[in-house]
């Protein structure tokens, strides 16, 4: 299997975005054409929430040979971004508000592109999120800086009452913007600098709209993660205000609920075609249990809903970051990330409703320890329904696999053989496949794993014509 590399790539510190790491693929290739890739364009360093991230996209017109300037569909203004200093081993800017994680998914009825993110208010990531939604009754919870009860609420108008009901000055805008009296609030944006190799913040004298996911904001959230849903409908170079989605898919009981990062699924066959789904997943922070589930709309992207999460199965203590693949007859296979040295698979009959037993699969190894994310495609080749999976089997996130594999009855695969996408030893971390326009496939996938790694994005352009190069055959 040939393969060549594109510059630039679609993310370099050489970007006008300034930022020097990015780190959590996602690619999409558009029924229109366009190739879209999101990553994070982590600010602060390359360390998960808490810390400085945005959620950056890029587009190629001609395949991913060339692309687009990438912008940000999804960030926030309480710490300037841009060229940052030289920031010391693994020191985020823990004040900061983040997305993180992105997944995207096209509807192919109407084309719109949908980008579904964590969102988390300052201090805030994965192990620090508390049990919560942060509504109460599909209403934002709020509470005053400074205070511990969750006093206050959002109404449907934006305005803030107290749980009481009765009014106050204050409303918020679709972006979630603070105004008291119908005048803007707004909070002192800061930059990151360094002293005795600690981080603290240097005012810029600029003033943004005072969010309610800022330290500095009057009103404070619920501290927990929550989910931004965006979308385009001119195939990414504009998005939406991004939409909270908790009230709609996660319970009071979760702490951290975010997304599988990478790509969602939309069904074409059977009696749930049309659904769009997103594999989502819970941490419980004190334990390290992971379990995945599906989020799921059937009305174009307007009213979401969760399915049940799926068992864990003998062996498999964790499924956590996962990827779903459509099947001819409208099932859905699900691939998800371990800690048992391998993917495990299961599937689900009803939409992503409910999911069967999953099972470790050992013809595809997985990097020890917590494991790694995986990427799976579904796509025609030989006249039949082939599937690739990416991952790496190596230690310490090396040795790229790419495995190809066929789908037979049952839902099962008949694997086929696999290639190293790297060389054993060589770094190979998240990763991401799409079917490109021009009949090959596209993987964009991290280069390191390494803390503070610059540059660490590669797009690589897969053909499938003519012989397999593979070095292992079954």
């Amino acid at each position: 299997m040939a393969h060549t590399f594109t510059e630039p790539f679609p993310f370099s510190s050489s970007s006008s975005l300034g930022c020097p790491y990015y780190r959590i693929p996602s690619l999409l290739a558009t029924r229109e054409g366009v190739l879209l890739a999101a990553m994070d364009a982590r600010f602060g360093g390359t360390p998960d929430s808490p810390n400085a991230i945005g959620t950056a996209v890029a587009r190629s017109l001609d395949s991913g040979q060339t692309w687009e300037e990438p912008h940000l569909a999804a960030s926030f203004q309480d710490w300037a971004v841009g060229k940052l200093p030289p920031l010391p081993g693994r020191k985020p800017l823990r004040h900061s508000a983040s997305t993180i994680d992105p997944s995207l998914l096209q509807d192919s009825a109407t084309g719109r592109i949908f980008l579904l993110v964590d969102a988390f208010p300052w201090g805030m990531g994965a192990f620090q999120a508390q049990k919560g939604s942060g509504y109460c009754q599909g209403r934002l919870l709020l509470r005053r800086r400074g205070r511990w009860a969750y006093g206050y609420f959002v109404g449907e108008d934006g305005a803030i009452r107290r749980l009481d009901g009765s009014p106050t000055p204050y409303k918020v805008d679709a972006s979630l913007n603070l105004s008291k009296n119908s005048r803007p609030l707004t909070v002192g944006q800061r930059r990151p600098m360094y002293w005795q190799g600690r981080p603290w913040g240097l005012p810029t004298g600029k003033h943004v709209p005072m969010h309610l996911f800022y330290q500095g904001a009057r009103f404070q959230v619920f501290p927990t993660s929550y989910l931004f849903l965006l979308y385009s409908d001119d195939l990414g170079k504009t998005w939406s205000t991004p939409r909270e989605i908790n009230s709609l898919v996660k319970e009071d009981s979760l702490g951290f609920f975010g997304v599988c990062p990478g790509q969602g699924a939309q069904l074409s066959q059977g009696p749930h075609a049309g659904r769009l789904v997103f594999p989502a997943y819970a941490l419980d922070a004190r334990t390290g249990r992971q379990q995945f589930r599906a989020l799921y709309s059937d009305d174009g992207g307007s009213r979401w809903q969760a399915g049940t999460f799926a068992p864990l199965g003998e062996g498999i203590s964790s499924m956590s970051e996962t990827q779903l693949l459509p099947c001819p007859d409208g099932a859905l296979l699900a691939f998800s990330r371990t800690t048992s040295g391998f993917v495990a698979r299961t599937a689900s009959l009803d939409g992503g409703a409910t999911w069967q037993p999953p099972v470790l699969d050992s013809f595809l190894p997985l990097t020890g320890g917590a494991g790694c994310q995986v990427s799976a495609l579904g796509l025609p080749w030989q006249n039949r329904d082939a599937v690739l999976v990416s991952a790496p089997a190596g230690k310490d996130r090396t040795q790229g696999v790419l495995s190809l594999g066929f789908l037979e009855k049952g839902h099962q695969i008949r694997w086929a053989a696999r290639r190293q996408l790297t060389e054993a030893g060589e770094e190979f971390a998240y990763s991401c496949l799409a079917a490109l326009p021009n009949g090959k496939v596209g993987l964009l996938y991290e280069t390191s794993n390494r803390p503070q790694a610059v540059d660490a994005v590669r797009f690589r352009e897969l053909s499938l014509e003519g012989p397999w190069d593979w070095e292992h055959t079954l």
